[in-house]
């Protein structure tokens, strides 16, 4: 059988007990029978089994039985999938992926973002992770000529709007000859757009016990951490049907809802009001505004003024 096709087989477990919840194994096969799975065949108690223990392998999706009440089939640990874990990451992608697949008749009318990367970097760094091993690089920042080499100790990913990072601690490589500058001891991010080569080196590392990468991120607004700038909590007031796509669509994980009006709604998130940050709220116009604290009004001020002065020259002469 296709990998293609029992990946789709897994999926549709996964969703379809996500989705009942509780299900006794005849139940389920008989959807099974019905969605066309399984060449039309039902789904054994030894198939279901060995699924069971694939689907647990690949996603680590506990699939469990409840006995009391006639064999039914459950998630045991649905909250992986609750919550933004590789795991709910994973079976979208596959199910969004199997959906389109099928819809190639379609495809003059689906439109897709284009997501750039290097499947060949996510595969190396991947290696270089899981070995403890190093990293070196050739990379150019945004805005430099300068292609500048690295070994890096790669610590984790992240993908966030399109884009991977990856933060690491690095050493910088001469371009004459091999030698080290003194290592960065805070971490760093590195965007795979920016990569020009990457390879393992054959220097071993160790991740600081510590380590947390949901820790590190959970206060930030996407892949950019500033250690100068603390978290806090930040009130936005989103206006008119602004309010209803942040309800959607958060702008963080810690976002809740503090106040609603006929209006507009004040939702407060704790986070790290960094420069990234603030260009996002500036990015929705008249929709967001931040209330406080007063330091981040100033800061989303002075960024309207400039934004203006683009616009205006003579608010600042010619620009």
């Amino acid at each position: 059988m296709k990998t293609s096709t029992i990946l789709r087989e897994y999926i549709w477990i996964i969703e379809t007990l996500r989705r009942d919840r509780l299900v006794p194994l005849k139940e389920l096969s008989l959807q099974w029978q019905k969605n066309g799975l399984g060449d039309g065949q039902p789904l054994s108690r030894s198939t279901f089994t060995r699924y069971r223990e694939a689907i647990y392998k690949i996603f680590g999706i506990e699939i469990a039985c409840k006995r009391g009440t006639g064999f039914e089939y459950y998630i045991k640990n649905e909250d992986i999938l609750e919550k933004d874990t590789i795991q709910a990451w994973m079976v979208t992608a596959f199910s969004v992926g199997h959906i389109i697949s099928e819809e190639l008749g379609l495809q003059h009318r689906i439109v897709l973002d284009n997501m750039p990367v290097n499947v060949d970097f996510l595969k190396t760094i991947f290696d270089a992770m899981h070995s403890n091993l190093c990293l070196n690089m050739q990379y150019q920042k945004y805005g430099s000529d300068e292609k500048k080499r690295y070994e890096i100790e790669p610590y984790c990913v992240k993908f966030f709007k399109n884009r991977w990072y990856l933060l690491g601690k690095y050493y910088v490589l001469s371009n004459d000859e091999e030698v080290f500058s003194p290592k960065e001891e805070r971490l760093h991010i590195f965007c795979f757009d920016r990569i020009k080569s990457l390879t393992m080196s054959d220097r071993m590392f160790q991740v600081e016990p510590k380590f947390d990468a949901h820790k590190y991120f959970k206060t930030a607004f996407g892949a950019y951490i500033d250690s100068s700038t603390d978290p806090e909590p930040v009130v936005v007031r989103a206006y008119g049907m602004a309010r209803y796509y942040l309800q959607d669509m958060p702008i963080h994980h810690s976002q809740h809802i503090i106040n609603e009006t006929p209006e507009y709604a004040d939702f407060e998130v704790y986070i790290r009001p960094t420069v990234d940050f603030l260009h996002h709220i500036l990015s929705q116009g008249d929709c967001l505004k931040i209330i406080e604290p007063s330091w981040v009004v100033d800061e989303m001020h002075t960024l309207v003024l400039d934004t203006l002065k683009l616009y205006d020259p003579s608010l600042c002469g010619s620009r």
